[in-house]
């Protein structure tokens, strides 16, 4: 996915002829309602465990509240408010604290600015986690500044994903303001720090960012959707850029490199071999972007990949959906799976969005477990991107993981087309939230919104939900609201290992109460002073043998 703002150079290639007035379902096993309209240059969804709404933000800034039950959204915070613009990354903590990624750009500079910000009693506060110095920007549309944020499981740090500010690491000076510049020390890379941070400064510089320890992840070219499964595996979806090289899913680990720019989608880059010719490149689609701005071309002081370093490739798809890719030995495009072959990863120029995965087991049927991905470019338009690919996008796929060696491996299969650019999605129990977007150039006389797609539930997982809600009981504190102590109870009707924490509204463990193996007991009764707090909410949460149970609110007043 492309920086919005640099878009406008893409209309025709991301233009669409879907006048569909619903998508289209391609599985009998599922059902799909409109929940909502949704406003113009809406980016991201998520769902606020906390209050059992989901949000969701536009690249302005505008953030809205969206009812379940009934789809009535509520403008509930404007950019003013926030203090932040050109927001492209949100995430929600499952104690409601909610994270922004917003952007600035000045005289061919980029500041990134994360917030976090928590309503309490009707009141919204907000605050700054991190910001960056100022780093230099492409002012192409490969800048893809920083887009996403994503909590870890354990509600410890921010996962960041910073886009790369070129298409391929070409040389990008700004009328000689960066002389030689590629990418700099913030770009392509994923990034992780601390959740509980406030006012963190992230210098562009390479060496202040390794010592810190806030490089998680380099080589990564737009990670525009990160995403955790339930077993904590952190994946990513990656867009390739201008060249026919496939589209990338990555199983994203710490401290590797995933080959940008040297590596692209499984594929060499051809500019760090002399003698390079882009005329004669099969993957260049002609009259694109690329061509036009003369970012492909014969480049002698292309830098050597890293010394010492091993690139991880993506993960390998199987087909039998988005596997459409151009062949290396004669430049035709062909299908994949039908070869018997397969790729790393996607249809190139698919731009995969929305990833999410059925991490509560909720899914039933061979859906269990699962991911699930859309493809925001629309391959039906006849415009020479993905349409070049043979495959039609603005889709919603599944994806189902298999552990191979030191990676893992997808069989791909389409459930619905004809969606709306579709942008980002949310997963709930057995329903995924498929959230289009629209501009002033793109759908912007068509109704686009939030889907509600219902897929089969898994009855077993429902009796097991039930079978731990017999086990384990969290009790509400007593006295609440409290002033300095207060008793929280807890039933054990099977022994385990008790965990029992507090933590305030931002989501900073401020207590441990218990940390040890218990017996079978009901009302188990632990006492908290709160004598060193300041008033406000407070969370305190139960875990037997690691598997979360409960979270509950209290009130401290002073």
């Amino acid at each position: 996915m492309r920086n919005f703002s640099s878009l406008l150079l893409f209309v025709v290639i991301f233009s669409t002829y879907n006048i569909n007035a619903q998508p289209t379902l391609l599985d009998d096993n599922l059902s799909i309602k409109k929940l909502t309209t949704s406003p113009s240059n809406s980016v991201r969804i998520s769902f606020n465990q906390a209050d059992g709404n989901i949000y969701l933000v536009t690249q302005g800034g505008d953030l809205y509240e969206v009812n379940i039950e009934t789809g009535n959204k509520t403008l509930v915070q404007t950019s003013s408010d926030l203090g932040i613009g050109d927001v492209q990354g949100m995430d929600i903590s499952k104690d409601g604290v909610i994270y922004l990624v917003g952007n600035s750009k000045v005289n061919s500079l980029n500041t990134v600015t994360i917030k976090r910000g928590l309503k309490t009693e009707g009141v919204w506060n907000w605050e700054t986690v991190a910001q960056t110095e100022p780093y230099p920007l492409s002012n192409t549309a490969f800048d893809h500044i920083m887009n996403n944020v994503t909590i870890s499981p354990d509600n410890q740090s921010l996962i960041l994903n910073s886009g790369s500010r070129t298409d391929h690491g070409e040389i990008h000076d700004v009328d000689g303001r960066f002389p030689g510049l590629r990418e700099a020390a913030l770009t392509a890379k994923i990034l992780k720090i601390p959740a509980n941070s406030s006012n963190l400064i992230l210098e562009d510089d390479l060496e202040f960012l390794k010592t810190n320890g806030y490089i998680f992840a380099e080589g990564t070219r737009n990670s525009f959707s990160l995403a955790y499964d339930s077993e904590g595996n952190l994946f990513g979806t990656e867009n390739a850029g201008d060249r026919d090289d496939p589209e990338e899913l990555n199983w994203i680990r710490e401290g590797h490199h995933y080959g940008f720019p040297w590596v692209i989608g499984g594929n060499d880059t051809p500019m760090q071999f002399s003698g390079y010719d882009p005329d004669s490149d099969p993957f260049i689609p002609p009259n694109s972007t690329a061509s036009n701005l003369g970012t492909f071309y014969d480049d002698p002081d292309y830098p050597a990949p890293p010394e010492g370093v091993s690139f991880t490739y993506g993960v390998v798809n199987n087909g039998p959906d988005a596997d459409t890719f151009r062949d290396l030995e004669d430049g035709i495009i062909k299908d994949a799976s039908e070869l018997g072959r397969s790729i790393t990863t996607f249809s190139s120029h698919l731009s995969p969005l929305g990833l999410v995965f059925d991490t509560t087991n909720s899914m039933g049927g061979n859906f269990e477990n699962d991911g699930f991905m859309l493809g925001f470019t629309g391959g039906n338009d006849g415009s020479f991107f993905l349409s070049r690919m043979n495959y039609g996008g603005e889709d919603l796929l599944h994806l189902e993981f298999t552990k191979v060696e030191d990676n893992f491996e997808i069989t791909t299969t389409r459930l619905i087309k004809d969606f709306l650019n579709p942008i980002d999605s949310e997963i709930i129990g057995n329903k995924i939230y498929v959230l289009e977007f629209k501009t002033s150039w793109l759908n912007n006389n068509k109704s686009t919104g939030i889907w509600e797609v219902t897929f089969p539930a898994n009855t077993t997982n429902t009796e097991n939900l039930s079978d731990v809600a017999s086990k384990y009981k969290l009790y509400q504190n007593y006295p609440n609201p409290f002033n300095p102590s207060t008793t929280i109870s807890f039933d054990l009707f099977t022994s385990g290992f008790v965990e029992l924490e507090v933590s305030d509204a931002l989501g900073r463990k401020v207590a441990t109460l218990v940390n040890r193996e218990m017996n079978a007991h009901n009302n188990n009764s632990v006492s908290f002073d709160a004598s060193d707090l300041t008033s406000g909410i407070y969370f305190y949460t139960l875990r037997v043998d690691g598997a979360f149970v409960n979270t509950q609110k209290m009130m401290l007043i002073k």
